[in-house]
């Protein structure tokens, strides 16, 4: 009989500074390409803007290839993939979220509801975290299509730009007035403010490295914001502009999307004036090591021990943030033979101990998982 046992190790982690290069600001794709509005990408690595001037999303390759991804929306605004590669696109001026499959199907996700801005899903579920512009509103989607409040009001004001970090804390961006909040317990804690002007202040907002991004539409700059709520300038003079070059003297033109690369190294930044798509480069991040100084981020899966094995053997891997996580068994043709785990789990490093008792000897492969990242290795079964 197989038995799964799923056991989170402690471990002491220290977190330190990684000493990197100034960061650099290059324009990736543009002007004019329609992108002036939120960014995402897939696991593949292409990139999703949508154009709030207009009515579609685009997608742009890693080779820097542009084309209509989906049209016919009135001012799609937010954007978000799920595990399944399902891209959620909040229309905002018609009042709707809709979902987009890999197979470039459209249906309406949830009811309608009033000026969906920014998206966000639950690292730890199936809940999508729908910012409403136009009521102050923070809502949660369930996949059963409850539409529920979750804040509202209060010190919101045209919320737009949300970010989790690898602990689950959420936060959420003003576009009107540039308050950032860190969310407890439901409750509103402010960090700090994007400087903005009468045209807006917070764009969006993105997570990496242990700091939170914020573009100022208003301001042509870019901010960091560490969590204990320390706000600095990190990219643009403030003067409008499409100039590449040293961060501190690079230009934007209204910027407003704001995503990081999966690794946290780049920040991808869509101009809202210009629609050009920039990259900030050598973004700064934090390493996490255990107490002997190995590093901890990113996103490992460890070779089976014992190996060979018979029958049981321990499967260890690490993910560096909150996700749902996927181990599965093949045999060597790519039979699929047990799923051992399917499950959100917390960041951090983690076991399954697997017994093969029922199996025959033979090379077995085991996959893992986890949002765009997935890793195959193989194990040897002696009998």
């Amino acid at each position: 009989m197989k038995q799964l046992t799923v056991l989170k190790v402690a471990l002491a982690t220290l977190m330190i500074s990684a000493a990197c290069p100034a960061q650099t600001v290059t324009t990736f794709i543009g002007p004019n390409i329609h992108i002036d509005d939120c960014l995402v990408m897939d696991t593949a690595g292409n990139i999703y803007g949508s154009n709030w001037m207009g009515s579609a999303v685009y997608k742009v390759t890693p080779a820097g290839e542009i084309s209509v991804y989906m049209d016919g929306f009135n001012t799609p605004n937010g954007l978000v993939f799920d595990d399944a590669g399902n891209l959620y696109v909040a229309d905002h001026l018609a009042n709707r979220v809709y979902k987009v499959t890999p197979d470039s199907v459209r249906t309406q996700y949830g009811p309608p509801l009033s000026t969906p801005s920014g998206l966000i899903f639950d690292p730890l579920s199936d809940t999508l975290y729908v910012a409403q512009y136009g009521v102050d509103r923070i809502s949660k989607l369930a996949p059963d299509n409850t539409l529920t409040t979750y804040l509202s009001g209060g010190s919101l004001n045209g919320p737009v730009g949300m970010a989790f970090d690898e602990n689950h804390t959420l936060y959420i961006a003003n576009y009107n007035d540039g308050k950032v909040f860190r969310v407890t317990d439901g409750t509103l804690e402010p960090l700090n403010q994007v400087p903005g002007t009468s045209f807006g202040a917070a764009g969006f907002l993105a997570y990496a490295g242990g700091n939170l991004y914020a573009t100022s539409i208003g301001r042509h700059k870019i901010y960091q914001i560490t969590l204990d709520g320390e706000l600095s300038e990190f990219a643009g003079t403030g003067v409008p502009g499409l100039l590449d070059g040293p961060a501190d003297s690079a230009r934007f033109y209204n910027p407003n999307g704001i995503m990081a690369s999966p690794d946290g190294s780049k920040l991808y930044i869509s101009d809202f004036n210009t629609q050009a798509l920039r990259v900030i480069s050598d973004i700064p991040t934090g390493i996490r090591t255990d107490l002997s100084g190995q590093p901890l981020d990113g996103f490992e899966l460890a070779q089976n021990y014992p190996n060979p094995f018979n029958p049981s053997t321990r499967i260890r891997f690490r993910i560096p943030a909150a996700r749902r996580v996927g181990l599965k068994i093949y045999d060597i043709s790519g039979k699929h033979i047990a799923t051992l785990l399917d499950a959100y789990l917390p960041s951090g490093e983690h076991q399954i101990d697997f017994d093969a008792g029922s199996l025959a000897s033979g090379i077995y492969v085991y996959q893992l998982r986890a949002g765009g990242y997935t890793e195959m290795k193989k194990m040897i079964l002696l009998k």
